[in-house]
């Protein structure tokens, strides 16, 4: 025992530092990282409701229009003053327009035409309509747009005008006297309809039809009406001498496959929202696969068209909407329908075949193997999983004598469409009959025997999983 008040002495202990434990800790972290990589990383296992729905498939193209029509020039240098109004219909020899070649004439028609004119209620309703139709369509955009509605107002107009004008015209020139020499009235060579506008295009014909015209492919006509005085060879007005007309359509290799086969196409034309049955052709052209519509009317409603939106619904279903990803090929084994049968309830019952086995001294034996039956066909043959039996399995018929006459070999594989549909919790095939498919999704049949029905639930990628895997 040591004294009291004397110190004593008291030794420190060095630690020993766990160099495993370190070692065991940093690769456990490690290990929990690797997890939370692979858990956010991962791809899962994703489900899809199926709903009744419908797919159209619908394409708008844009194309141009060809007509038969004509831009007719004049002969000779002058000031041009019309009788007729833009989309009138003319005869042969109806009074066109007059050419005045010192413009003495045209000034007194100017004078006539500048009085006043008593519109009838028609009139006041065609006016109305032009307008109406013009603030609807109206875009900011396209201001440009103004200077053709006012062209429009004042072919209007002078239309209204137009026979007044003509019976004056006899006595303005018996007033001028030599003038007339100067003065010369043009008349319709043949019937058709007439338009006061050109684009330069007139002569465009399916032959000649360009894939560099769709590069720009826009309307650009240009007013022939003018107060100015014209040069000979003038273009003056354009004469449509046919009801017929067509669209041509470029096609690309795809949208070619889809009208491969067809005389007939139901279109929209989108300016107007008119939907009609039309004759349809394709051919080739500059190294260019082009669709050709033809139409026998309203080809006035288009006379200062060129370029137009042809809408095309090529295909609708309604049905089951699914998306392709969810869509795979089972392969199964085909076999005659009569070899099914009920097991028994002591064996658990459900539908199945009987296959024949051997024991170890060669001996047959029969054993019941249950499996699902995805289809039977019109011809009695039923298809079951492909894995579950090996090739050559035989199978024993039932109710029947057993003969090798009457047993029958597993070696007939097919292949059927079809989707994992997990409504209770594990994956089991079920097959799809098509009505139409897009690049998207598939329209299948709804409620059929083996098929899907409405709000089934169905795996989007069937590749992550296999037949009676449990999901939750």
């Amino acid at each position: 025992m040591g004294r009291r008040g004397e110190k004593q002495k008291v030794v420190r202990m060095k630690r020993k530092h766990s160099v495993r434990l370190g070692i065991l800790l940093f690769l456990f972290a490690v290990y929990l990282l690797v997890i939370f990589i692979q858990t956010i990383t991962k791809e899962h296992v994703s489900i899809y409701e199926v709903t009744e729905n419908q797919i159209a498939d619908d394409e708008t193209i844009r194309g141009v229009i060809i007509r038969d029509e004509t831009l007719v020039t004049t002969d000779t240098a002058g000031y041009v003053n019309y009788y007729v109004g833009d989309g009138s219909k003319v005869g042969a020899r109806t009074n066109v327009y007059s050419l005045d070649e010192s413009g003495t004439i045209s000034e007194q028609l100017a004078a006539l035409d500048n009085g006043e004119i008593t519109l009838s209620e028609e009139d006041n309703r065609r006016i109305r309509n032009s307008i109406s139709d013009f603030r609807q369509d109206f875009d900011l955009s396209k201001y440009s747009e103004i200077q053709d509605f006012r062209y429009d107002l004042d072919n209007t107009l002078m239309e209204m005008s137009h026979l007044s004008l003509s019976d004056r015209l006899d006595q303005i020139m018996d007033q001028e006297g030599k003038a007339q020499t100067a003065f010369q009235v043009k008349k319709a060579k043949t019937a058709g309809i007439l338009s006061l506008s050109s684009d330069q295009m007139e002569d465009l014909t399916p032959e000649t039809v360009t894939p560099e015209l769709f590069q720009n492919p826009h309307d650009n006509w240009k007013q022939l009406r003018t107060s100015e005085k014209v040069e000979a060879g003038t273009g003056v007005y354009r004469l449509i001498e046919s009801e017929n007309w067509s669209i041509v359509i470029p096609l690309s290799s795809r949208q070619l496959e889809k009208f491969n086969g067809k005389n007939t196409m139901t279109v929209r034309l989108k300016k107007d929202d008119l939907q009609m049955t039309v004759p349809c052709s394709v051919y080739s052209a500059q190294n260019q696969s082009y669709a050709k519509l033809d139409f026998d009317k309203y080809m006035i409603r288009y006379l200062n068209t060129r370029f137009i939106d042809v809408r095309f619904e090529f295909n609708h279903a309604k049905g089951l909407k699914i998306p392709n990803t969810s869509i795979f090929k089972k392969k199964c084994y085909a076999f005659p329908r009569s070899f099914l049968t009920q097991g028994s309830e002591e064996g658990g019952g459900g539908t199945g075949v009987f296959i024949r086995t051997y024991d170890e001294d060669g001996k047959p034996e029969e054993r019941f193997q249950k499996t699902e039956i995805y289809y039977i066909d019109s011809n009695e043959n039923a298809y079951i999983d492909a894995a579950l039996f090996q090739p050559g399995t035989t199978l024993v018929p039932v109710g029947t004598e057993v003969s090798s006459d009457t047993l029958f070999e597993l070696n007939t594989m097919a292949e059927l469409e079809g989707v994992y549909v997990c409504n209770d919790g594990y994956c089991v095939f079920h097959i799809i009959d098509k009505l139409y498919e897009n690049e998207e999704y598939t329209i299948v049949e709804n409620d059929t025997q083996y098929g899907l029905e409405t709000y089934d639930h169905i795996i989007l990628n069937p590749d992550m999983v296999k037949e009676n895997d449990i999901l939750y």
